[in-house]
């Protein structure tokens, strides 16, 4: 399973040319790559889009969809 930040390297697209693809704001690139926040799903769907791939092939946006299957209601 491969990063967001791999994900982008391997395709050789810089943070602002994948947010220009995905059209989303290049902070949300930033804030995914650094672990502190996780896309909106649609957003998810952008960006794995952008990159060709499907959502859970990204490592990050597979967790937090896991993490949010799981979650105990309360």
């Amino acid at each position: 399973m491969l990063t967001l930040r791999e994900l982008r390297l391997r395709r050789v697209l810089s943070q602002r040319e994948l947010a220009k693809r995905a059209g989303v704001v290049q902070r949300t690139i930033v804030e995914a790559e650094a672990g502190r926040q996780v896309p909106h799903p649609a957003t998810m769907r952008k960006l794995a889009e952008a990159l060709g791939v499907a959502v859970t092939d990204i490592d990050e946006f597979r967790r937090a969809i896991e993490h949010a299957v799981t979650r105990p209601t309360t």
